[in-house]
């Protein structure tokens, strides 16, 4: 009867509000709601990472998804240049994909991953790497390829600080000093 079709549509509704939306913990323990579904979708598209003040980092990509409850966007077959002061590029990269945290302005970059920071003349290359644009700090855990001034060197573990131009490998795999 008549009760029966209204409980039904009540079990639909939360069911599909359930597969709308899943939760993850964080490492500081608090709850997070994570959208399944991306708030706004944009295909060969510009972005700009950060405030006009602060140097911000110019993303073109052939896809770009936000989610903007997660301040996440995600993109696939991106570059991205940053500028310096007078206006040349200090930094320019691209990689396969990304997922950005369009807060802190993280960008964790995945496939094909290219970054050169023009004024020291360095380029890496990695598989993946994590670039923290707000502190200038970059991470990757596999294997990586640096070319600089000082020489070419290959190994994992690789950390480096743009502010500071120090870089360092958890383990070199070869490298050539250049004197």
């Amino acid at each position: 009867g008549e009760k029966g079709r209204g409980m039904r549509a009540f079990w639909v509704v939360i069911v599909s509000s359930l597969l709308a939306s899943c939760s993850f913990v964080s490492d500081d323990g608090t709850v997070h709601e994570k959208l399944v579904t991306p708030d706004i979708i944009l295909e060969n598209a510009a972005y700009t990472l950060g405030q006009s003040g602060e140097s911000p980092i110019f993303i073109k990509s052939s896809r770009i998804e936000f989610y903007s409850k997660d301040n996440r966007a995600t993109t696939e077959a991106l570059s991205f240049v940053q500028y310096n002061d007078d206006g040349n590029a200090r930094l320019e990269g691209s990689a396969d994909n990304s997922v950005i945290d369009t807060e802190s302005k993280r960008m964790e970059l995945e496939g094909n991953v290219k970054l050169s920071e023009n004024d020291s003349g360095m380029m890496i290359e990695a598989d993946t790497l994590i670039f923290d644009s707000e502190n200038e700090e970059i991470t990757a855990d596999g294997h990586v390829r640096v070319v600089s001034k000082d020489g070419e060197f290959e190994g994992t573990g690789f950390a480096g600080d743009l502010m500071t131009s120090s870089y360092s490998f958890a383990s070199i795999e070869k490298g050539v000093f250049k004197l």
